[in-house]
């Protein structure tokens, strides 16, 4: 595909931005996100009750210091135990009770608050998703599929780890620290301060940081994207590597794109390895501050007491602990917004071909479409997608503006059979692409039983049309989903009687698994004429109003055209059809004919007139006995 990224247009987003979004897509959750914070704050205090117990015992217990009343009353029952031994079994009681009470609403926590980031990324895929389905092929055919793939699977699954793993932790961890500071200062404030002071220090690298790798992560993002897309070509177009020996070459392609991602990785693990131990040098100096003014306080006045002590070296993990999660967390923000910021640019871009505010469903339709005095152009990029209808924009290359439709007017009666020809690249297939409305025309109209077909909303539009393309597409599914794709409700019955009309049944009932057979991906385990008669099968049961054929013959086995010719004669009955074939017997069948060259109506008439012409027309059917004159007026 082409090598354009998607990328939305205006100022860059920051990453407080970024994460302000991810937030308010939160919203609908937000009752069980209040649910999970609210159980939260109550675990939050039973974590840190212990270090409070372990300062009483040796205070109040060990060494007679008064100064605790409420705890003395709580775990003497209000004085109802007088000894030290029972007061500290007592103690030790109620810091195991208060601990199983903390579990509990910690995994109740943990619980509601993964459901709500499992929810989330659910339906952030979807959106992904959907969205990528309702672009029109102009966006979709100017990216590269390996890099939406990476986008819709690799950048949401670095999203999921964010809002999984590091929401409840920065929750849980910003409570305790805000709890652990508050009751540190009411113990004493001078140690406090000073155990606190080193977090300043840590802020200022966590910023230097944060500068460092954002354009680190937001590169390696790019990069993987590079790898996917190299993966998925190398997947799509195997069979021409393999033809032309080029193993050694794609491999060479495929190993620098892993090179340049893993050179951008290596950046990244070379800044976390100088960043953490950092923050945990930093930290230990809290520790440093904690004992040496705490001792000096002790050997001075005792206003510093042992059980202070106690209690301050117990909670000194509790106030740097969080400083190194968050350091961590941090590092998982700067990958989750690189990550978040190349899929909000698939969700922002805009819908190119949307259905106009005023757009009617149409339920039935007689079948009767016109253009008049269309012209078009394909815009930058586009045309280089496989299985698209893609024949002139190939033809006029990548990137290129040349206008493909010249005023080109075009009537087609209801019930009646059209045939586009001309040569190669002439603009018969860009003519199918406006009739379905995958693109709009630059200027004229496009009309369906008179009403232009931009006021009809595109699914009800696209609901009376089935194509055969040249290259049918299958999924890697059974032949009775196949087939039923274009009608899910069909019964066995009728998937028989329509694979019957496309000369189908036969070959499918001599299938090991018959109907439920596995086609493989494209159908790769089917010959061309298998897999072009279930697609007419398919066409069959959607029973449309108006068939398109392009070139439903040009790449299928000899031995099979003349099946599928009778099966598309079939097809054809009592509908508006519109063929586009290099084969004379396909054409001959049809009730009028616009011979297309270089964007431009040139002929029109009956077949068996246009053939008594001495124009494009008639060389075309000579060319059925003298290929010759044909190969000869192409190349010119």
């Amino acid at each position: 595909m082409s090598d354009v990224p998607a990328k939305t247009t205006g100022a860059e987003p920051d990453k407080s931005k970024i994460l302000r979004r991810l937030l308010l897509m939160l919203r609908p959750h937000w009752p069980a996100v209040g649910l999970g914070v609210v159980l939260l704050l109550l675990s939050a205090p039973a974590e840190l009750f212990p270090a409070i117990t372990w300062g009483y015992v040796t205070d109040q217990i060990v060494l007679n210091k008064g100064g605790k009343p409420l705890l003395t009353r709580w775990f003497s029952f209000n004085h109802h135990l007088t000894s030290k031994y029972a007061i500290l079994l007592s103690a030790t009681a109620w810091m195991f009770v208060i601990y199983l009470l903390g579990e509990t609403f910690e995994t109740l926590e943990q619980w509601t608050l993964n459901r709500v980031a499992q929810k989330f990324i659910l339906s952030l895929r979807n959106n992904v998703y959907h969205k990528l389905q309702s672009q029109s092929l102009s966006y979709l055919q100017r990216q590269r599929t390996g890099d939406l793939m990476s986008r819709a699977m690799s950048d949401v699954d670095e999203v999921q780890s964010f809002i999984v793993g590091s929401i409840d932790v920065i929750l849980s961890e910003g409570i305790l620290w805000v709890l652990t500071v508050a009751i540190v200062m009411t113990i004493d404030w001078r140690v406090a301060a000073a155990s606190l002071s080193p977090v300043l220090l840590v802020y200022v690298l966590l910023r230097i940081f944060n500068k460092k790798v954002k354009p680190i992560y937001a590169a390696a993002r790019e990069r993987l994207g590079d790898v996917s897309t190299r993966i998925q070509e190398n997947l799509s177009g195997i069979v021409v590597i393999k033809i032309f020996a080029r193993e050694k070459q794609e491999a060479q392609r495929f190993r620098r794109a892993t090179t340049e991602y893993y050179d951008r990785q290596l950046e990244a693990i070379n800044a976390r390895t100088l960043f953490f131990p950092f923050t945990r040098v930093v930290g230990f100096l809290s520790n440093v501050f904690m004992i040496g003014l705490g001792g000096y306080y002790m050997l001075k006045d005792m206003s510093f007491t042992p059980g202070d002590l106690v209690t301050f070296r117990a909670y000194w993990w509790r106030l740097f602990g969080p400083i190194n999660t968050l350091a961590r967390v941090n590092d998982m923000v700067q990958r989750a917004t690189a990550a978040a910021k190349r899929v909000f640019e698939v969700l922002d871009e805009p819908d190119e071909l949307p259905d106009a505010t005023d757009a009617v469903q149409v339920d039935r339709v007689r079948g009767e479409m016109e253009l008049r005095d269309v012209s078009f152009s394909y815009e930058r990029g586009t045309g280089d997608s496989p299985g698209l209808l893609k024949e002139e924009a190939t033809e006029h290359g990548r990137g290129a503006r040349a206008t493909v439709l010249h005023d080109v007017s075009i009537k087609i009666e209801p019930g009646k059979t059209v045939a586009l020809c001309g040569p190669s690249g002439s603009g018969k297939s860009t003519i199918l692409n406006l009739l379905l409305r995958f693109y709009d025309p630059v200027s004229g109209v496009v009309t369906l039983d008179g009403r232009d077909v931009r006021s009809i909303t595109r699914d009800s539009l696209r609901r009376h049309f089935a194509l055969v393309q040249q290259e049918s597409f299958l999924f890697n599914d059974s032949i009775i989903d196949n087939i039923r794709y274009g009608h899910a409700e069909a019964t066995l019955d009728e998937v028989i009687a329509a694979a019957k009309a496309a000369n189908a049944h036969g070959f499918i009932s001599q299938l090991a698994n018959g109907y439920d057979t596995k086609v493989g991906e494209r159908g790769v385990r089917l010959s061309g004429g298998q897999k072009q008669r279930i697609s007419i099968a398919r066409a069959f049961l959607a029973n449309p109003s108006i068939l398109l054929l392009d070139e439903p013959t040009s790449s299928v086995e000899p031995d099979s055209e003349a099946a599928i010719i009778a099966a598309l004669d079939r097809l054809m009955q009592n509908r508006t059809t519109i063929v586009t074939s290099h084969r004379p017997s396909l054409i001959l069948q049809a009730d009028w004919v616009y011979v297309i060259e270089d964007g431009r109506v040139t002929e029109q008439g009956r077949p068996s007139e246009l053939a008594q012409n001495a124009g494009w027309f008639a060389r075309f059917i000579r060319s059925a006995t003298e290929p010759a004159i044909m190969v000869t007026d192409d190349v010119q």
